[in-house]
C-alpha cells in the first residue's frame, strides 16, 4: 500500500471580482469609523476633560493625651505666683525661649496665686495642625478662671506654644431638647423587645447567668454600676437597624431614681433575637 500524501494542499476557489471590492471597502469604513471615534475621544477630552468625583470625609477627630498634658503644664505655671518671681520664670521657662519674657508677658501687681486644680474643658482643632485647648484652674476658694492655650508642633515634633494664652469664658454648651432618642423610631417588634426588655433587667441587676441566655456569641457587655435595680424600660428606639437606645429608669440600693441610656446591639441569629453588645 502507498502511504497518505501529508504534504499540504492550496485549493484554489475562484471568486467574483465585485464581492472582492465589496469586501475591501468594508474594511476600509470600519477603520476609518473606529480611527473617527479615537479622533473624537481625543477631541472631547482635550476640551472637556472628564472629572474624578472625590469624596472628602473629614478625619475622627482624636485626643491627643500629650498636647493635652503640655495645656495643663503651661496653665499650672502661668497662673500660679508669689513674690518670688524666679519660681514662677523656672516653672515658665521650660515652656519660653530665651528670646521671650520669662514672665509670659505678665506683669504682677502683687500677692501669690495657686491653682488648686486643673482639667481640660474643651479642644479645638486648627489647620495646620494646632490644636486650642481651653484649661480650667479652680483659683481660691470659688473662682474658676479659663485659659486658651495653642498647642503646634515644634521643628522637631515635640508639642510648642503657638502664641500668647488668653483668659476666655467658660465654654458654652448647647442645651439637649430630648434626650430619649424621641426623634427616632421605636422598637415595636413584640419579639424584639421581649428580648431587649429581659436582657436590660438582667444587665443592670447583674443577673449574669441570666443575661447570658440572651447574649450572643462573643457579645461585648460593658459592666455596670453595682448595687442597681430596673424600675422600668421608659423607651427603646432604633438607633440602626442593628443598634438601640434604651431609655431605663434605675434605682440605686438608698432607694434614689436615674433615668439613664444604654445603647444595644442586636442580631437575627437563627430565627431569634440576640445581644451582641451592651454599653453606655
Amino acid at each position: 500500500m502507498r502511504p497518505a500524501d501529508s504534504r499540504a494542499r492550496v485549493t484554489l476557489e475562484p471568486r467574483r471580482m465585485w464581492r472582492l471590492r465589496a469586501s475591501f471597502g468594508a474594511t476600509r469604513w470600519v477603520l476609518c469609523a473606529v480611527a473617527l471615534a479615537g479622533v473624537l475621544a481625543t477631541a472631547r477630552n482635550a476640551i472637556a476633560p472628564p472629572h474624578d468625583t472625590l469624596v472628602v470625609t473629614p478625619a475622627p477627630h482624636t485626643a491627643d493625651a500629650r498636647s493635652q498634658w503640655f495645656a495643663l503644664s503651661f496653665a499650672r505655671a502661668y497662673l500660679a505666683w508669689s513674690p518670688d518671681r524666679a519660681v514662677r520664670q523656672a516653672a515658665l521657662s521650660a515652656f519660653l525661649g530665651p528670646s521671650l519674657d520669662p514672665d509670659a508677658g505678665v506683669t504682677f501687681a502683687g500677692g501669690s496665686q495657686q491653682p488648686r486644680w486643673l482639667a481640660v474643658a474643651g479642644e479645638l482643632d486648627r489647620p495646620g495642625g494646632e490644636r486650642d485647648y481651653t484649661v480650667a484652674a479652680g483659683i481660691g476658694a470659688d473662682t474658676v478662671v479659663y485659659l486658651a492655650v495653642a498647642v503646634a508642633r515644634g521643628s522637631h515634633g515635640a508639642e510648642v506654644l503657638a502664641r500668647y494664652p488668653a483668659l476666655v469664658g467658660a465654654p458654652v454648651p448647647e442645651r439637649a431638647s430630648r434626650l430619649d432618642g424621641a426623634g427616632l423610631a421605636a422598637i415595636t417588634n413584640p419579639l424584639a423587645v421581649a428580648v431587649l426588655d429581659r436582657a436590660l433587667r438582667n444587665y443592670v441587676d447583674a443577673s449574669e447567668e441570666n443575661l447570658a441566655a440572651d447574649l450572643a456569641p462573643h457579645a461585648i457587655v460593658v459592666p455596670i454600676a453595682p448595687g442597681l435595680s430596673l424600675r422600668r424600660v421608659l423607651r427603646l428606639a432604633a438607633q440602626s437597624p442593628e443598634s438601640v437606645l434604651a431609655t431605663v429608669a434605675v434605682a440605686d440600693a438608698r432607694g434614689n431614681v436615674f433615668t439613664l441610656a444604654y445603647e444595644l446591639k442586636v442580631a437575627l441569629l437563627g430565627g431569634r433575637w440576640e445581644i451582641t453588645q451592651i454599653r453606655s
